[in-house]
């Protein structure tokens, strides 16, 4: 009995030891479950690997002609559609209100311009030979404008320094008057002769004062004498341009010629134009007449009396519809016939426009010009007014003579030392006088320096606002020889794959107003790819289309193989060529390029494909049995790499084709490291 109880007590301790090692064993297995990387498998499989490279991307013209227009205007009506097909010539927008913006702009600019360039003639002081001298390009250049400045400026230092020299001769003079005592001489009146000194210089002042005067008109005579002969050559030159000679057509006959021949153009295509509608209206007439009688025919079927009637109006039908058609192609000869014409006209018309105005800007420049020179000063009067001041040098001369005479007359018992004050005070006298001649030659230098200056910068000023208002003109006459009108037309055949602008939107100048592509030229589409895929296809290899029987007779071939400049690291951007009549722009297109596919024993999913300096290998799951359920441990297996595509990898390996490799993981696992499947 006791020996019973001892076993009852033994097994109660065992059930109770196994009941807590059970209980701690699934606690244990709860809580590494919740810290194990949970993964997702996917079994090994067989089967085909396409090593193709396969993309999606949109289809856009290779070569499309971007129609771009030069004026700010507003769109009035769009009479074409994306897709459509459109002719040389054909109208694309209708355009509201007759100029650009930019036209007006200029014309108010150049009113602006003209107003500045008036204003700073009256302000500028220039003659009107001077003003039509610089308006016919004859003006100084900055060299001879500094050559002359120099050679002023030379003259002026010259006197300056004869007038230092002087200066100090009358500080040595005044120095030694005030060594000497000149209260014992005797007391004489020099006043009159003097006097006469005085007025003598007065008068040769005056009179060197009117030389000058001429001399420098007589300076400007020659510049004018230039402006004139150069004035005369322009407007014969003009004159030539404009009238013509024996050997060339003037610009005025040309002109004449180019408009008569644009008027004949303009009538010959309003005359084909009517003519185009009268037929289009007979044809519309004659195609009703038919639809009334193949009407009765339906409506009648028994009655044989109309069918001959149905017949009659087909044919005429046709006839009006071949007569339609030629008057159209006469309507577009004379179209393009006027266009070209009215082109010439336009260029005539600039080129007489250019050549008149050339020739009344010489003809003002040259009269101008002849009537200065008739104002210059002859050599007769230059030579008179020399003569007149060497007679009044003659005279201060004599009257210097006359005072120092009288000096020297005084009384004999004058003492030496009276004497020589009195001979300084003459000479103190006369330097001053010196001087004095000098600092007024310095003056007039010096001023006539400055006018000369300011003259010709503000020559250079008018003659960059001229210029201004020329080349203001000029743009005026180019924007109006290549003015839209009120209708924008396609320069070339094609389709249209794209409008910028709807009716009633402003086209900005610069900007591409619509998108053709042009009839004959192809079209391209490209997509990215990684470096592995790249190098996986070549140029020339084969291409196919998704979806290939909705396309029809589109082709694509792989042309180039370039860096993609959105993934400079690795990237690569397939470019394929597209020909085919299915083909537009904007499409999208699925296209694969390379080798077809082949059967593999063992395949797997790319993201079960890993790599280290070993080699290639995938990560199978080994499940392990235990008295408290699986274990999933990671087990490595090194493979060969056999061919890829962008998802799935044949691979060779030590396998057998059923087991499960492991593609995702919570947590970075390594081989043996213990996982948890994903529910």
């Amino acid at each position: 009995m006791k020996n019973l109880k001892k076993r009852e007590l033994i097994k109660n301790i065992a059930i109770v030891f196994l009941v807590i090692m059970l209980i701690l064993t699934f606690f244990s297995n709860t809580i590494m479950n919740r810290t194990l990387p949970e993964v997702s498998t996917q079994s090994v499989s067989s089967g085909p690997v396409t090593t193709q490279v396969r993309g999606e991307g949109v289809v856009e013209a290779e070569d499309p002609y971007n129609l771009v227009i030069d004026e700010t205007r507003k769109v009035k009506s769009v009479p074409v559609r994306v897709g459509d097909h459109v002719n040389e010539g054909d109208i694309i927008y209708y355009l509201a209100g007759e100029t650009s913006e930019e036209l007006t702009t200029a014309k108010n600019e150049l009113e602006n311009l003209k107003g500045e360039y008036e204003l700073t003639i009256l302000e500028s002081g220039l003659t009107q030979a001077e003003v039509a001298s610089v308006e016919a390009g004859v003006r100084n250049n900055t060299g001879t404008i500094l050559s002359t400045l120099e050679a002023k400026d030379n003259e002026i230092n010259s006197l300056k320094s004869q007038q230092e020299e002087k200066e100090k001769k009358l500080a040595e003079i005044e120095h030694q008057l005030s060594l000497i005592d000149p209260s014992n001489s005797t007391s004489v009146d020099y006043s009159a002769e003097e006097k006469a000194v005085e007025n003598a210089q007065t008068a040769l002042d005056s009179a060197k004062s009117i030389l000058d005067s001429l001399n420098e008109a007589k300076a400007q005579a020659v510049q004018v004498a230039q402006a004139k002969s150069e004035a005369l050559n322009n407007y014969n030159e003009a004159k030539d341009n404009f009238y013509g000679t024996s050997s060339k057509k003037g610009a005025k006959t040309a002109f004449d010629e180019a408009e008569a021949d644009y008027e004949t153009k303009k009538a010959d295509y309003a005359n084909k134009y009517n003519d185009y509608q009268s037929k289009v209206a007979d044809y519309n007439s004659k195609k009703a007449a038919y639809n009334t009688a193949e009407n009765d025919c339906i409506n009648n079927p028994g009655d044989a009396s109309l069918i001959p009637i149905r017949d009659a109006a087909k044919t005429a039908m046709n006839d009006a519809e071949t007569a339609t058609n030629t008057a159209k192609t006469a309507m577009d000869s004379a179209l393009a016939a006027k266009d070209s014409s009215e082109s010439n006209y336009n260029t005539a018309k600039k080129n007489k426009d250019d050549a008149e105005a050339a020739l009344n800007t010489a003809k003002t420049a040259m009269d101008e010009a002849n009537a200065l020179s008739a104002s210059a000063p002859s050599d007769e009067q230059i030579a008179n007014a020399q003569a007149d001041v060497n007679a009044k040098q003659a005279a201060l001369n004599q009257a210097n003579t006359n005072l120092s005479n009288k000096k020297n007359s005084a009384s004999s018992s004058q003492s030496k030392n009276n004497q020589n004050y009195t001979n300084l005070k003459n000479q103190e006298y006369e330097m001053s006088v010196a001087i004095n001649d000098l600092k007024s030659k310095i003056e007039k230098l010096e001023a006539a320096r400055a006018d000369y200056l300011s003259t010709e910068k503000t020559k250079m000023s008018l003659e960059s606002k001229y210029q201004d208002i020329l080349k203001k003109e000029k743009d005026i006459k180019d924007l109006e020889a290549k003015a839209l009108g009120g209708e924008i037309k396609s320069p070339v055949s094609g389709e249209i794959t794209s409008l910028a602008y709807a009716g009633g939107e402003k086209i900005e100048a610069g900007s591409t107003a619509a998108v053709i592509q042009i009839d004959g030229k192809g079209y391209k589409l490209s997509f990215p790819v990684s470096a592995k895929q790249a190098k996986a296809v070549k140029v020339g290899d084969p291409v196919s289309v998704e979806n290939s029987w909705y396309y029809g007779d589109l082709n694509a071939n792989l042309v180039a193989i370039q860096p993609d400049k959105t993934n400079s690291r690795d990237g690569k951007v397939l470019v394929f060529s597209l020909t085919g009549e299915s083909v537009t722009a904007g499409q999208n297109l699925t296209l694969s390029v390379g080798e077809k596919s082949s059967n593999y024993d063992l395949i797997v999913p790319n993201a079960a494909l890993h790599e280290d300096n070993t080699g290639h290998f995938v990560l199978i799951v080994d499940t392990k049995s235990t008295p408290f359920g699986s274990r999933y441990i990671a087990k490595r297996v090194d493979v060969t790499v056999l061919a890829q595509d962008d998802k799935v990898t044949a691979i060779d390996a030590e396998l057998f084709g059923y087991e499960y490799v492991i593609t995702n993981s919570s947590k970075y696992i390594e081989n043996k490291d213990q996982v948890k499947l994903a529910d």
